[in-house]
Parts: C-alpha cells; structure tokens; sequence
C-alpha cells in the first residue's frame, strides 16, 4: 500500500479538471481540508497532550484576519471602518497570520502549565470569547460586523479561485499531515504520550513538561492560523460570527467522533461535521443537539471513535510482520553494550549521592529529620524503614518532586538545589516507582525508547520532514532500547501493550526505561513488591549485574531478604531519621532497629541469613 502512496496523494489536484460543479470541490472538499487542519491542529492538544481546549476559534480566527486584513483592498470594503489596507502579496499575509497565531498559542501555553481539566477549558473559552468579542468590536482593526470581502486569489495570472482554490489548500493539508504524522510517531510523539499518561515519571525519563506543552500549544496554534487563513480565502469573505464559541465546540465533537491522535479520525470527523447540515438542512437550528447525540453514542459503543472502528475492521489486512521486525532488531542490537563499562578496581571514585543533613517538613510534619549518607559508585545502599518512615520522601527529595526544607544533596559532587526532576535524569540519576508507573499505551520498546528520550537529537524539522538523519537516529535507538530489554529478559516481550504486561514483567519494564538514562545512580523504589519468591531471586540479580557495571544503587524495600542478599550497607528510618546504619548483618542486630522495625521481640520472629555459595560469599 505504501509504494502506492506516490500515485495516491497527487489525485485530490485533479478535482477541479475532473468535477465541475462547484459545491462538490470548492463548497466541500475544500472546506473538509481547511477544518480537517484545524481539528489536526486541536488534535495535538487534546490527543496528544491530554488538555482539553475550547478556543481553538480564536487561533483560526486570528489566522483569518490577519490574512485577510493584510490583502484586503478598500475598492472592495467601500464602507470600511478600517484606515489602512496594506495589501500584502498572499502567502505573506499567510504567513504573518501563522507567526501571530503560533504568539497566542505560547501565551496561551503558560496557564496551561498550570492547570488542567475543566479549569483549562474555562481559560480556552474565556480566550476564545476575548478574541471573539476583539474581532467583533474593533471595527478601527477588523470592521467589526460588516466584516471583510477580499479579492479572489489569482498568482502568475492563474485564477486560484473557485474549484482552483484546492490547488491552493491540498499541499499545505498534505504537507502538515505529513509532518504531524512523523512527530506524532517520533520522540516528540512518545514525549506528549509520556506527559499525558505521568507527566511525574514523563521528568524522571528528563523529558520537560513546561517545554513539551509549550511547543504543543505553539504548533497547534500555528497550525490552526494556517487554517485560518486559507478559511479567509475560501469564501473571499469573513465575520466574527464565523468564529463564535460554538465553532470550537463543533470542531472538538468532530475530533472525538472521528477518533483522536488519527488522519483518518481528524478526516472522518471533519466531513461528518461539513456534511450534516446539508443532509439535516430543515433542522439546521437544531445542529448543536444532532452533534451531541452522535458523539454520545460514538462514546458508548466506540470509545476510540469511527477511526478505532476502521482500524479493527483493516487489521487482519495491515498487520505487521512483528517476527521480522524482531529479527531486525535482533541483528541491529547484537553487540551492544546497554551498561558503562565498570571502573578499574582500585580506582578512587567520589560518592555518586550525598545527603548532608536533609530536612523536609509538610506544615507541622516532619517527614524526613536532618538525613545525611551517602552511596559511592558500584555499591548498594539499602533504605529501610516501617511505613510512614520517609523512605519515599526521601527518594521524591533526591528527584526533585521535593525540594528540602534544609539540608544539601549532591550528585557526583555537585550540588542540585533546586535543579528540576528532568535535569536530574539527564545527569544521570534514574528511578523506578513504588507504584508503577509505565506508559500502557505504549508498547515495551517504546517504553525504553521514552527512557532514551535524552539521547534523541534532531530538530524538530528534521523529525517532522523525517530526515535521513531521523530515520537513522531513530533506528539506532530502537536497536539501543531492544538491547535493553534483552538485558531484564523482555525481547520477547518488545511490541506488547505496556498495560498488557504481567505484573512482574512490569517491574522488569521499569528498570529497563532507567538504565536507558545511562544512569549513574539508580533510585530503585521497592522494586520487588507484589513478585514471587523467583521473581525476587531473579530481581536480586539484575541489582547485581548493575551493581556490577559500576552504578550507586539506593534501594527502598521491604523484602529483608532482598535488602540483605544485595546491600553493601543498610540505613534505617524511623519516624523520618535514622535509627541505625551500617553492614546489613550488623544493621540486623543493632537493637533500636530490632525495636522499630523488625519487632520488639526479635527471637520471635528469628533472624534472616542471607543467601551464600561455597566459598561463604553472600550471593547478590
């Protein structure tokens, strides 16, 4: 099907050689082409990111009287309000009204930072209502309700309007299509999934929200402004009535019934939304209500909208070939090292962490006291505690989500401050969570692959006109990321759902995405909760071999003897300070921790012995 695209996509020029009649190609296939931009555009709010937007009228209609404004003549506008026509060429004024749209767009970015569900909704509208009531009472700027009438579009004495309007608006739908389709399957793609899913664990991959959600609002924006203005051109005439607060309401119904983060949902929801009124025209008053009731069985009975359902009915046609595709990654992955060679012995090494008296208060709570250790490279520091006794506290300090009341930590000797949770991954500090927290509707390559996030380089450009250069960094570290889970033992697990995985196979998972972070120190948070006695064993393991290549570990659990197999020293909390800290076996008989931790009675509950082979080494 791919080889056919080439033959494919230039067929929509043909139109108007091929039709006539002008309601069929400039009433409504232009018309779908211009809106499918616009629900595109909003897609990657609401798809992508998960916020909901209500204002996108106000980028399109930004778009729109920017263009319009710019090319206008006042031979046309004879009763204009309007002092100054500029008269700027056509893909000028295009182009001022994509740059003014994307501003508002990065304004409109720095609310959404902040706040989410309904409360972001309300701000979309009230932007939207703002531009509206802008557009519809600054007749100086926009002549008000009278509007604007533009000349027909001609360009090297080619008549550009009418049916010819779609050789005008085809290539750019064709070409922002093309380049939302390569983002949206890219680390861009799997960076907005991450935000949407755990924008907490989406940081500690050092993927940054507030750059991620900037750039989405700001594309989108750009993008809806581009459909603006090609809008402005279509009738040759535009009103603020066109772009009330109920257009924005119609192109979200449009875009959940058709299907979100889908071309062919943006389409489908696009034409239903162009169509409709001229099929129900005797119940034009009542559009907003027909809406309504399609989008709520479409919610019912097909969550994923009309493009989910055409995508299960095609499956058994465009299935990949996932055992190639393994092979593939199979060959490309051989050889490659997953975990930085380990120190020469005897080589002196700062300690990777460092805590020096950290102090974090919530209101009259005190949940970590004046905590100071430290974990050199190549050992394993266990961190254990009864519940409530500031483990994760501690492990949320060391990641950023807390910045400490007082006290200093620092990493590989530098201090962090108040550096954020993404920089600190970047810098090579990973985690795992005491509640998973993976991607589901990611598979478990592409899991790895948001792990990998820091090591994706490209332009922005480069990934949505996919670029040589893309395609190869993007091969490279799928190789990387199979590796990686060749590493825990998931290859065979590579393109299953992450929500799909068994229980064990998801902690597995989650150390898989860390060490993709090249880390230094490994923040692991009771890794074995809820395994088997041999997923334990197995789990011990895999903390050895890190441990082996020379990363820190700190590791949070409640298994002792987990705790006890794999640690070079142990600290214990209570009540959020440390009760003891040294070798686990002395750790085990310090009293205070027998006490607090393992029981007053400590006979009562008899005492654990680590794992040893032959020679009487503790086994990891």
């Amino acid at each position: 099907m791919r080889r056919l695209w080439p033959l494919l996509l230039p067929l929509p020029l043909l139109l108007p050689v091929l039709v006539e009649s002008p309601y069929y190609v400039h009433g409504l296939a232009c018309r779908i082409m211009i809106y499918t931009l616009l629900v595109a555009s909003l897609d990657l709010v609401v798809g992508y990111i998960g916020d909901v937007s209500i204002g996108h009228a106000g980028f399109f209609a930004i778009g729109a009287y920017t263009v319009a404004m710019l090319t206008a003549t006042p031979e046309v506008n004879p009763d204009s309000s309007v002092a100054f026509f500029p008269q700027l060429p056509f893909l000028v004024a295009l182009a001022a009204g994509v740059l003014l749209a994307a501003l508002a767009g990065f304004v409109l970015a720095f609310p959404a930072l902040r706040s989410s569900g309904p409360y972001l909704a309300v701000i979309t509208i009230a932007y939207g209502l703002i531009v509206y009531t802008f557009i519809n009472e600054q007749e100086r700027f926009t002549n008000g309700t009278k509007g604007v009438t533009l000349l027909p579009l001609r360009a090297f004495g080619v008549d550009l309007s009418g049916n010819h309007f779609v050789w005008v608006v085809y290539p750019f739908l064709a070409l922002v299509l093309y380049g939302l389709h390569n983002l949206g399957r890219s680390f861009w793609g799997r960076a907005f999934e991450a935000i949407k899913h755990s924008s907490v664990a989406a940081s500690c991959c050092g993927i940054s929200r507030p750059y991620y959600k900037i750039w989405a609002f700001v594309i989108s924006a750009a993008v809806a402004g581009l459909a603006g203005g090609l809008f402005a051109q279509l009738d040759a005439y535009i009103a603020p009535n066109t772009f009330s607060y109920n257009l924005s309401v119609e192109f979200l119904i449009a875009l959940i019934f058709g299907g979100v983060r889908s071309i062919l949902g943006n389409l489908v929801g696009v034409s239903v939304f162009v169509v409709l009124p001229d099929v129900f025209s005797a119940f034009a008053d009542y559009r907003l209500m027909v809406y309504g009731a399609l989008l709520l069985v479409v919610l019912f009975f097909l969550p994923a909208g009309i493009a989910g359902l055409v995508r299960r009915a095609l499956a058994p046609f465009t299935r990949k070939d996932l055992e190639a595709e393994r092979a593939a990654l199979e060959d490309a992955s051989r050889g490659l090292a997953v975990l930085p060679e380990p120190p020469p012995p005897g080589a002196a090494a700062a300690p990777s962490l460092a805590l020096d008296g950290v102090t974090m208060r919530f209101g009259g709570l005190t949940a970590v006291n004046g905590l100071s250790f430290e974990v050199a490279p190549g050992k394993v520091r266990g961190l254990i505690g009864p519940n409530g006794s500031g483990k994760s506290t501690t492990v949320n300090l060391l990641t950023g989500l807390y910045v400490p009341t007082s006290g200093g930590i620092s990493f590989r000797g530098r201090a962090l401050g108040r550096l954020p949770p993404h920089e600190r991954a970047r810098a090579g500090m990973a985690r795992t969570f005491q509640n998973l927290q993976l991607f589901g509707d990611l598979t478990a390559l592409e899991n790895v692959l948001v792990g990998l996030h820091a090591s994706f380089h490209c332009k922005l450009w480069q990934v949505a006109l996919r670029t040589p250069a893309a395609r190869r960094e993007e091969r490279a570290l799928r190789a990387r990321a199979y590796a990686l889970l060749r590493f825990v033992g998931l290859e065979r697990s590579a393109f299953e759902l992450a929500r799909n995985l068994p229980y064990g196979q998801a902690r597995l998972l989650e150390i898989a995405r860390a060490l993709a972070l090249a880390p230094r120190l490994l923040l692991l948070d009771e890794p074995a909760a809820g395994l088997t006695g041999g997923e334990i064993e197995a789990m011990s393991a895999l903390v050895g071999r890190i441990k082996a290549a020379g990363i820190a570990v700190l590791l949070i659990e409640h298994h002792m003897d987990m705790v006890m197999a794999v640690s070079d020293e142990v600290t214990v909390l209570d009540f959020g300070k440390k009760i003891a800290e040294g070798a686990p076996r002395a750790v085990q008989d310090d009293p205070a921790v027998q006490e607090a931790y393992l029981g007053k009675h400590a006979s009562a509950i008899g005492r654990f012995e680590p794992p040893t082979d032959e020679a009487g080494t503790v086994r990891a």
